[in-house]
């Protein structure tokens, strides 16, 4: 039995052109994105505000209990659990400097990375100049040395997000 071409494309299509599965992986902010924003917003925000890490657990603030059982109870599958878990234990932890002091100029961290970064070796490296986001981020709008090691290391755990294997 022969399948025609018009099957194959609509089955075969969805797989090939998602954002959610890169030839570099699972990317974890747009899996957000597309299936959790519309009931609970933006990741970091819906982290800061709802979550808390308590002895070293991920925790609703509201119902005092880890947060892992409830993913997995919740929409995501499988390996999409443990990985949306420890993103948003990530994103509890951190502050919005992201939002406050860069997104008059790069709406979102994560959209900045896909679109300019690369990681290549655990070291995130710009796709324009090829030199390490570190070195970049040096003098760029008026950063000073704490928060070159701060926004470097927030956007290369971003990477490991979005490029995730």
């Amino acid at each position: 039995m022969t399948v025609p071409h018009r099957i194959w494309l609509t089955l075969l299509l969805p797989m090939v052109i998602s954002p959610v599965v890169r030839g570099s992986g699972l990317d974890l902010h747009w899996l957000w994105e597309d299936r959790c924003k519309d009931c609970h917003g933006h990741s970091a925000d819906f982290a800061r505000r709802h979550l808390e890490v308590v002895d070293g657990e991920l925790r609703g603030k509201h119902r005092l209990r880890d947060l892992s059982l409830f993913l997995r109870n919740h929409y995501p599958a499988g390996m999409e659990v443990d990985a949306l878990y420890g993103m948003l234990k990530a994103q509890a932890t951190t502050p919005p400097r992201f939002r406050e002091e860069c997104s008059g100029c790069h709406e979102s961290a994560a959209g900045l990375v896909r679109e300019r970064m690369i990681l290549r070796d655990g070291v995130l490296y710009s796709r324009i100049t090829d030199e390490p986001i570190e070195d970049l981020l040096d003098g760029h709008a008026d950063t000073q040395e704490g928060d070159v090691k701060f926004f470097t290391r927030v956007l290369t755990r971003i990477a490991n997000e979005v490029y995730r294997l």
